[in-house]
């Protein structure tokens, strides 16, 4: 079975003087799961030894930005970390997806509800079309097919359960465009805290959101955290989803509009 890890970076609404609005998946077969849970833990324990691993979350704001517990490491310690956090997610065998929403662009769509369900639609379709391609493979090998589940950032009851009746749509229905054959079940709503997987695709959700917003700045005007973002997501390229022809964008990353 594969499972979808999913979370957000940025914010839906235009109000938000960020640009940009980003959904990324995780996506991993189930039997790696322990391995790479373990891989996790072994990082957050050589970075803070007299705590056990489910008292340090990885998180990428709170990472750049020296918050929280990442304010008594200092700003080398902690962007050194994340390096070696996305080295983590290069060796690990899964597949990163992204759904980039450029809220300006959107002047139809003026309420955050109208922005997260284009985002959530294209991140729905992206996992979608992966997961009928590993499993065209796999049916041409005479394998059975693998199912998915998506597990989803919680935030709280209440959006939770707007997010939830966007996905019961998709899962029964479809998009626009694609159609659900793989992905059972609803969507699970998991605390990120006590989920690694799901610290992870906050490292990739954040750095394409920083990366795509950095796009926009001369380069000779980034700092240490730009750089580092920039050396991440070159590093990270290789775990993106790709075209029959090796593209990333509009496979691996959705950018809208």
């Amino acid at each position: 079975m594969y499972l979808a890890y999913i979370d957000e970076s940025g914010k839906a609404s235009k109000r938000d003087r960020t640009p940009i609005y980003v959904q990324a998946a995780f996506v991993i077969l189930d039997y790696e799961w322990q391995s790479i849970d373990n891989a996790v833990n072994r990082l957050k324990t050589k970075w803070f030894p007299n705590l056990p691993p489910s008292d340090v979350e990885l998180h990428a704001y709170e990472l750049v930005n020296q918050k929280g517990k990442y304010k008594a490491l200092g700003k080398t310690s902690s962007l050194k970390l994340l390096e070696e956090a996305y080295d983590l997610i290069v060796g690990i065998n899964c597949t990163l997806l992204a759904s980039v929403i450029h809220k300006k662009n959107l002047y139809k769509l003026k309420t955050q509800d109208e922005i997260e369900l284009w985002s959530h639609r294209f991140l729905f379709e992206r996992i979608c079309k992966y997961l009928e391609k590993e499993n065209e493979t796999r049916i041409k090998a005479n394998d059975t097919p693998h199912y998915g589940l998506l597990m989803i950032d919680s935030v709280n009851t209440k959006y939770d359960n707007t997010i939830r009746r966007k996905y019961h749509d998709f899962f029964h229905f479809g998009t626009h465009y694609e159609k659900n054959d793989y992905l059972i079940e609803d969507p699970l709503f998991v605390d990120s805290q006590y989920r690694n997987m799901s610290q992870l695709v906050d490292i990739v959700a954040y750095t394409v959101f920083r990366r795509t917003n950095n796009t926009t700045k001369q380069h000779n005007k980034w700092n240490i955290i730009d750089h580092t973002i920039e050396k991440g997501y070159q590093t990270l390229i290789p775990r993106f989803d790709k075209g029959p022809k090796g593209q990333i964008l509009g496979c691996g990353i959705k950018h809208f509009p």
